[in-house]
């Protein structure tokens, strides 16, 4: 009966989460609308003028799509450059390779070696990932071409092939796709609107990471960060509230979001005295940090004269000094090589798909590969399905090329419906396309052979395959390993902004920052299963959540004038300590005890107190067996 119930609960969220991601939402509609229509007019394109590739042109509608026009943009010309620097490079290496394995195999796992270290350490990745990815692809099907002439026409095709949807891409994204300022309003309006109900309901336990994880992205493309930092401040603090929050507490936190919104909408409140905050420093603290968002959200953003720009280093600090860096590169090469020799042994040139999945799949933990295996089966089963049922029941009847635009469309609505999902689904979506596209855009008539759908399928299958054997056996990096780092760095972060009143703002942004990568890398582990060992001593993120809400309330605005720095030392040695603890595996430190006092005279003193409290409950918990 246990186990009964435990696979029905279990179905029960599993349908719950699918209803969450594929729910409409603001803005859905028409982005689907547009990864559809540049879908269509590509496979038109492809069919009217017989480009070949024409699956891979619709699918690069799919990755070059993003949520804004900026991001689209960017997508489009890192592609073209990647392209056009694989086509030469392809060309040249075909001079030396083509005829002799001897040199073009270890040019293969050079190429890719280099391609996924990149990925990691280098600030331009992905475009040294995307040609290597495609001079690895061409230099695999050499043996397949029977002369150099037919190669090197293949090769330049390959440029028409991208740049021709990415053309394609970006006018329909330019003519009606939105700015990347609008969806950052769209996306703290969701957010306000989501928290005034949940509000009311009573219920923001266990919604609040959720909302952080979604406004992190949008301070870079929105026209006021300044907004998007409070907002995010707000909802940390909230961390304290109690559990369920007092209807007093309630009606007033409604009301400031109601406010905020109206800002947003640029309408007045109607007149209703708010209600008075409760005398707490966490209540305070919150209603603070709400009335600060909806003055930003009601003044004109003017930017200022000279815009401070985050410089960008070319290398991540650690390229050279951290062996994860080339064990990562060093895993998908392996794994590249493993399935190239086994279709090359069986001599099955249709599961050249393998080499794909590999270097798509590949990711830097063994819970986020799982994690994107599971899509990709699931996607490549679903649009695998799809194609075969087209090709047996619905192409026979087509007699034009209208027709099959006709069924591209009405298959990339469905596919982009779950592509523009959170990134917990959205790669399922991109992988029903690609099976779809691969299954049914076979030559420039009617597809009506299963045997290619069947080879790219199973070529799919062997690519994960290999890639969760290789990563789970060598050196196998877990996605709780980076979990520790991340809880280490929003702790280090909390000291910081205990020291150092006058930076509070980078302090807070680092603290939200960290743990909205705890939140991914959290919800990620949960697809290691059982395949790597457990780690012991890592702090509970609720845990850290709640000291970072205690944190943010004593240094905000209202309280932190009158908060006594003698004070607030020693907990910021704590949050150092335990940051160091965290991040090495050990036990957390015990907490400094606080001074005994007839009782706190003031907000700050008892904002200050209940840090303490807080720190002392989560080390007591860390030390007990």
């Amino acid at each position: 009966m246990a186990t009964l119930a435990k696979r029905e609960q279990r179905r029960a969220s599993f349908l719950a989460f699918l209803a969450q991601e594929l729910a409409p939402k603001e803005g859905r509609g028409l982005a689907v609308t547009r990864i559809a229509a540049g879908c269509t007019i590509t496979v038109a394109i492809a069919m009217l003028f017989r480009i070949p590739l024409a699956a891979y042109m619709a699918y690069m509608v799919f990755l070059t799509s993003k949520d804004d026009i900026a991001g689209t943009a960017k997508m489009a010309v890192a592609g073209t450059l990647a392209i056009t620097l694989a086509v030469v490079f392809s060309l040249g290496l075909a001079h030396f390779s083509l005829g002799d394995p001897a040199i073009r195999l270890p040019a293969m796992a050079l190429v890719t070696f280099l391609a996924m270290f990149s990925v990691r350490t280098f600030a331009l990745g992905p475009i040294s990932f995307l040609a290597g990815f495609i001079v690895v692809t061409m230099q695999s099907v050499v043996d397949q071409v029977p002369n150099p002439e037919v190669f090197t026409r293949t090769t330049l095709w390959l440029w028409v092939v991208v740049v021709v949807p990415v053309a394609v891409t970006i006018l329909i994204n330019l003519l009606f796709g939105p700015v990347a300022s609008a969806v950052a309003e769209r996306g703290v309006r969701k957010v306000l609107t989501e928290l005034e109900a949940a509000l009311t309901n009573g219920e923001i336990a266990g919604r609040l990471g959720q909302w952080r994880g979604i406004l992190v992205p949008l301070a870079e493309k929105s026209r006021n960060p300044a907004a998007v930092h409070r907002f995010l401040d707000g909802l940390v603090i909230l961390e304290t509230s109690p559990d369920p929050i007092p209807p007093r507490e309630r009606a007033r936190l409604s009301y400031l979001v109601r406010g905020c919104l109206g800002a947003m909408e640029r309408r007045n409140l109607a007149a209703e005295a708010p209600p008075e905050p409760a005398p707490t420093p966490e209540a305070l603290a919150a209603a603070g940090a709400f009335a600060d968002l909806e003055r930003e959200l009601s003044r004109t953003y003017q930017p200022p004269a000279h815009a401070e720009h985050k410089s960008r280093q070319l290398f991540v600090p650690d390229a050279l000094s951290n062996p994860a860096h080339w064990q990562f590169a060093l895993k998908t090469t392996l794994a590249i090589m493993i399935v190239y020799s086994v279709y090359t042994m069986l001599d099955w040139p249709g599961l050249l798909t393998s080499i794909v999945t590999v270097f798509f799949v590949a990711l830097g933990s063994v819970g986020e590969t799982v994690h994107k295996l599971t899509l990709r089966l699931s996607g490549a089963l679903i649009g695998g399905l799809i194609a075969g049922l087209s090709i047996v029941f619905i192409l026979p009847h087509f007699t034009d090329i209208g027709q099959l635009c006709a069924l591209t469309a009405v298959v990339a609505l469905f596919a982009g419906w779950v592509t523009t999902s959170s990134e917990r689904l959205s790669y399922a979506g991109m992988q029903i396309a690609l099976a779809f596209f691969m299954g049914m855009l076979q030559t420039y008539s009617p597809a009506n052979d299963l045997t290619v759908l069947r080879d790219r399928i199973v070529g799919i299958i062997l690519g994960n395959v290999v890639m969760t054997l290789v990563f789970s056996s060598l050196w196998p990096e877990s996605a709780i390993t980076r979990l520790r780092g991340a809880l280490a760095e929003a702790l280090r972060s909390i000291a910081a902004l205990l020291r150092s009143p006058q930076s509070a703002a980078t302090n807070r942004l680092r603290t939200v920052e960290a743990l909205a990568r705890a939140e991914d890398l959290e919800t990620l582990s949960l697809f290691e299963m059982e395949m790597l060992p457990r780690q012991p001593n890592l702090p509970d993120l609720h845990d850290v959540n709640r000291l970072a809400g205690a944190a943010f309330v004593a240094a905000s605005d209202p309280l932190v004038r009158d908060v006594d720095a003698r004070a607030v030392a020693p907990l910021g040695d704590w949050f150092d300590q335990a940051a160091q603890a965290t991040a090495e595996g050990g036990v957390l430190p015990s907490a400094a005890k606080n001074p005994t006092t007839a009782g706190p005279r003031s907000a700050a003193e008892a904002a200050v107190l209940h840090l303490g409290i807080a720190t002392e409950q989560v080390a007591r918990a860390a030390q007990q067996p």
